[in-house]
C-alpha cells in the first residue's frame, strides 16, 4: 500500500520502489523519478503499470496505464500527469477498473 492506496485482491506486486514523498517538491526528489516506479499485476491478466518519462527528467511526467494481457502497445487505460495528488487519483481510478473487470469476469 503506498499513500493510503489499496490495490484490492488478487494482487501480486512485481516491484514497488515507489519512494515519493508527499510533503516535498518532487524538483527536490528528481533522483527518485524512475520508469519503473511500481507494477502491479492481478490475477485476471491485468497489470497497472507507474512511471516517470523521461527517467530523472524534471520536465517529464507520470505514466499510469493499465495493460491487458501483457498487450503493452494497446493500454486499455493511459494517463498522465506531473502532480503527486493527480497520480493517486489516476492510480485509484485505475485501481477501481480492473477490480470491476474482475468482479464481472468472475460473474461469467
Amino acid at each position: 500500500m503506498i499513500n493510503g492506496v489499496e490495490f484490492g485482491e488478487g494482487v501480486i506486486c512485481k516491484f514497488d520502489d515507489f519512494d515519493l514523498k508527499t510533503d516535498i517538491p518532487l524538483i527536490e526528489q528528481v533522483d527518485l523519478l524512475k520508469e519503473d516506479l511500481l507494477q502491479v499485476t492481478y490475477d485476471n491478466n491485468y497489470l497497472i503499470d507507474v512511471g516517470w518519462y523521461p527517467e530523472f527528467d524534471p520536465q517529464g511526467m507520470f505514466d499510469v496505464s493499465v495493460i491487458k494481457d501483457n498487450d503493452w502497445s494497446d493500454p486499455v487505460i493511459k494517463k498522465k500527469c506531473k502532480d503527486l495528488n493527480l497520480l493517486f487519483k489516476y492510480l485509484k481510478e485505475a485501481i477501481g477498473f480492473v477490480s470491476a473487470k474482475r468482479i464481472s469476469e468472475a460473474d461469467k
